[in-house]
């Protein structure tokens, strides 16, 4: 059993997964801001920011993925 906390919950989720990602970004910045969907603890979705990736020209679907699922473990307290 994984836990994981979030500044904006008061509470633990539990074996977090990733149900969807979105990236949000400006054309212009240095970074694209990644926010998330969750399903942990017991089939509620929590909505959650997970970080900012750099803004390169050729970043695309899997690299948010990518980033998002190595950000969630940044949050993993167990």
């Amino acid at each position: 059993m994984k836990k994981y906390r979030f500044e904006n919950f008061n509470i633990e989720l539990i074996d977090a997964t990733i149900e969807s990602v979105k990236p949000t970004y400006e054309i212009g910045s240095e970074f694209v801001q990644v926010h998330a969907t969750l399903n942990a603890s017991g089939n509620k979705l929590f909505g959650v920011f997970l970080g900012q990736m750099e803004n390169t020209d050729d970043w695309g679907d899997e690299d948010v993925m990518s980033f998002a699922v190595t950000q969630l473990e940044t949050f993993k307290i167990i």
